[in-house]
């Protein structure tokens, strides 16, 4: 049995679901004890270490989804483009994993990651509206559209909602460290507790969504049903 380059992409493209779909169990499960409020301190600064720490893994998969996704798409025949892509898909999935890096590392100096942090938020929405074309486009049928693979035009679709889903989480979290804070030094008010609590159930929805979408998308890859 001979492995060559196309099945070392397919072993990453199922790893980096695995590891999405699997580590977003653990960041949800970790949410639900670092939410309470008869915690101590401590166990709530472990908590979130914890899923800060496994948040990293769906962070970096979808990036990984989609760079190793369109490259066994254009090797296989299925996305209309030329080998040629492959290498600069790949230099901006590198890119886009280093910036998550930075952020996770510097997390706790917000100076340092404000403009990547702009940059990387800006960059989802455009990649979502960009997935969203291509498989609209390609679904209609459109003159020179990425695919002519409806239920890869799907599968597009269906990762640009999963996107979608991410940047909504972030819309929904984004005052999130105002009021989680006190409740990390153990000074929080209950209203602070009740907002913080009710950011974290408004952002689990878009999560379920995600993990949902992932599911479809593994059929669609698997199936090929149209």
């Amino acid at each position: 049995m001979s492995v060559g380059f196309d099945s070392v992409l397919l072993l990453l493209h199922v790893m980096f679901f695995c590891y999405w779909l699997g580590t977003d169990l653990g960041v949800f499960y970790s949410a639900r004890f670092m939410m309470r409020a008869d915690i101590s301190v401590e166990a709530r600064q472990y908590c979130a270490k914890i899923m800060n720490f496994l948040d990293q893994a769906p962070r970096v998969s979808m990036p990984g989804i989609l760079v190793v996704g369109a490259s066994l798409g254009i090797l296989r025949g299925y996305i209309n483009a030329s080998a040629d892509w492959i290498l600069p898909i790949w230099i901006i999935g590198i890119l886009w994993v280093a910036a998550v890096i930075y952020l996770y590392i510097n997390e706790h100096h917000p100076e340092k990651i404000k403009t990547v942090k702009y940059v990387d938020f800006r960059f989802r929405v455009v990649m979502t509206l960009f997935l969203t074309y291509l498989g609209v486009s390609s679904l209609m049928g459109v003159e020179g559209a990425i695919t002519s693979d409806n239920w890869l035009a799907a599968k597009i679709l269906v990762f640009a909602a999963c996107m979608a889903s991410g940047v909504m989480i972030r819309v929904y979290m984004k005052d999130f460290g105002q009021y989680y804070g006190p409740m990390l030094r153990g000074n929080a008010t209950p209203e602070q507790i009740s907002i913080a609590q009710g950011m974290m159930a408004n952002a689990k929805i878009f999560v379920l969504c995600i993990w949902g979408l992932l599911v479809i998308a593994a059929a669609l890859g698997l199936w090929k049903p149209f």
